[in-house]
């Protein structure tokens, strides 16, 4: 009313309402009905990748949609020649016509930098969804029992906090740790039973070349994806996958254009056995510099484009019963009874008086 001028009637507000959902309603329909076709239109162009769809039965018998994973053949193929051994998990809620979670797992390449490995999008956000999805990734990646690998997930961020994490060597950690227990006694204890060897950069292992301690990685990815969870299911897939397609083919490019050095800016040039400059030394200091930071592995990461595919009015027929939008879930606790308000809108209380009889 305030910006166009129009005045309407309550009963006007409800119809359009109940218009503009039922209109919301049929398009999540048709994108979930989709799914299928999407899926066999993956495995067709990108010959090797995993699609896996789960679907819940209803009382009625019909299939609603409850989780679909997705990971190309030549970005697994890829992480596992050109990434350092880092998984960050993590995940967030879409906020479209379309409801449920988005997660993910992002590797490191090189150079450091965000590289997408897999995607699912779930119902909803629980311990189940997530053991299906670490379960297909196990597979997929050929982690085994996770020798040689790091996990690393949203909780560990606040580990950030203790400077303990932040220790290089074992005598670091032990003063820092001390310090600790003597400040708080709850805090040393909690941190001493979630294992040192998991979160402290003191007990790192050689091999994964990475000091992180926080998974800020996937905060950066969703920033990038802030639009696409706002968009339906099918169009939430598609979008990363562009991103993905868009993502190999400019970092390849990049890759190209570099020589035959380290990515990385080496800052401390220092003989570690002999406590002395490499560079006073006359040394070579990429000599001293894991191969997983050199150029050559960077170019295996973004070696192989994901090849394209049709349209969504060429994707091939299946068989399968269409699906249909998750089970809605009533969330617990009591529903919120006030309108959100909108950022443009005042947030200042106004007392409204009554008419009088």
């Amino acid at each position: 009313m305030t910006k166009f001028g129009i005045q309407v009637s309550m009963g006007q507000c409800r119809r359009e309402k109940k218009y503009v959902l039922n209109l919301i309603k049929g398009s999540c329909v048709e994108h979930y009905g989709k799914l299928w076709s999407y899926g066999d239109e993956i495995l067709r162009t990108n010959l090797g990748s995993t699609v896996k769809l789960d679907v819940e039965e209803g009382l009625n018998g019909n299939k609603y949609f409850s989780k679909f994973y997705a990971c190309f053949q030549g970005v697994k193929q890829r992480w596992m020649e050109g990434c350092r051994r880092i998984i960050d998990l993590d995940g967030c809620f879409l906020k479209g016509i379309c409801k449920g979670g988005l997660v993910c797992a992002i590797g490191r390449d090189a150079n450091d930098k965000i590289y997408p490995i897999v995607w699912a999008v779930v119902s909803v956000k629980n311990k189940q969804n997530w053991k299906w999805f670490l379960e297909i990734l196990i597979d997929d990646l050929n982690l085994n029992l996770g020798k040689g690998f790091n996990l690393m997930e949203g909780q560990h961020k606040g580990l950030i906090e203790a400077r303990a994490s932040k220790s290089t060597t074992e005598h670091a950690f032990k003063v820092v740790i001390k310090e600790i227990k003597t400040l708080n006694p709850n805090a040393h204890q909690y941190l001493m039973e979630k294992d040192p060897n998991t979160w402290s950069r003191a007990f790192f292992q050689p091999g994964r070349c990475c000091d992180a301690v926080e998974n800020r990685f996937y905060e950066s990815f969703n920033v990038v994806i802030v639009d696409v969870k706002k968009k339906p299911i099918v169009t939430v897939l598609e979008e990363l996958r562009l991103y993905m397609m868009d993502r190999l083919y400019n970092m390849e490019l990049k890759g190209q254009q570099w020589g035959n050095h380290i990515c990385l800016e080496i800052r401390d040039k220092v003989n570690l056995l002999k406590n002395k400059s490499i560079s006073y030394l006359n040394k070579d200091v990429e000599a001293y510099v894991d191969n997983m930071y050199s150029t050559t592995t960077f170019r295996k990461a973004y070696s192989y484009i994901i090849d394209p595919m049709n349209g969504s009015d060429m994707w091939p027929e299946t068989n399968y019963t269409p699906l249909l939008p998750p089970i809605s879930r009533s969330i617990p606790g009591r529903p919120t009874t006030n309108r959100k308000k909108s950022t443009t809108e005042n947030k200042g209380k106004h007392r409204v008086s009554k008419a009088r009889m």
